[in-house]
């Protein structure tokens, strides 16, 4: 599962425009990039009228919509969903997910305060915070501007600690230790190896439904 960076901050603090910023200057540096947008409103992505309205209108509990160009995918779902279980979503096709919001969720977090004032999440769940103000700590102070130095910072914290191994169940992440992880990699890799017509792949997608 790519590693998930969280964007938090006040509304209006520039959390979109350091996301905006941040996407080009890692995809320059080679790493593909997925986003995730969390609002606290109902949302609608689709049209009345057309036909992946009507399936949902018929009871379909998920809807893809595939082009050629590109597929999108409308779920419902029975709570707010983290960012974890947003990501199997995304997949692992990419390098790294940058999440706008989510100032609750577990996941590496860089807050947007320009203005000063109290933050929105503790101090020591924050690798970093993005201000032109001064912090009475020692936690990490990036300026709005210095998006170079934030993407190192996301590459020495996210990007070098990608997960091998995730395992869901019933949609929740669960934890696992490094020798377990490493158990799962060699077992997975030694029992698909010997297969006809498998290859080199560089991923492997495991799903088990009782």
């Amino acid at each position: 599962m790519p590693p998930v960076v969280c964007i938090v901050g006040k509304p209006k603090s520039g959390k979109t425009t350091i996301i905006q910023k941040l996407i080009p200057e890692l995809k320059n540096r080679g790493y593909s990039v997925a986003t995730i947008k969390h609002t606290t409103h109902d949302f609608e992505v689709d049209t009345e009228g057309k036909d992946s309205w009507k399936h949902a209108q018929a009871g379909s509990d998920c809807t893809v919509l595939s082009s050629e160009q590109k597929v999108s995918l409308i779920r419902k779902v029975d709570h707010d969903l983290s960012p974890s279980e947003l990501a199997r979503f995304v997949s692992n096709d990419f390098d790294i997910i940058l999440a706008e919001g989510f100032k609750k969720s577990e996941e590496l977090k860089i807050e947007v305060n320009r203005s000063g004032g109290e933050l929105v999440c503790p101090i020591e769940d924050l690798l970093a915070v993005i201000t032109d103000e001064s912090l009475p700590n020692d936690i990490p102070r990036y300026s709005p501007d210095d998006i170079s130095g934030l993407a190192t910072l996301i590459e020495e914290k996210a990007l070098k600690r990608k997960e091998k191994i995730a395992i869901f169940a019933d949609g929740k992440p669960v934890p696992l230790k490094p020798f377990i992880v490493h158990l799962y990699h060699k077992m997975i890799s030694d029992m698909v190896a010997p297969l006809k017509g498998i290859g080199k792949p560089k991923n492997y997608d495991i799903s088990i439904r009782k």
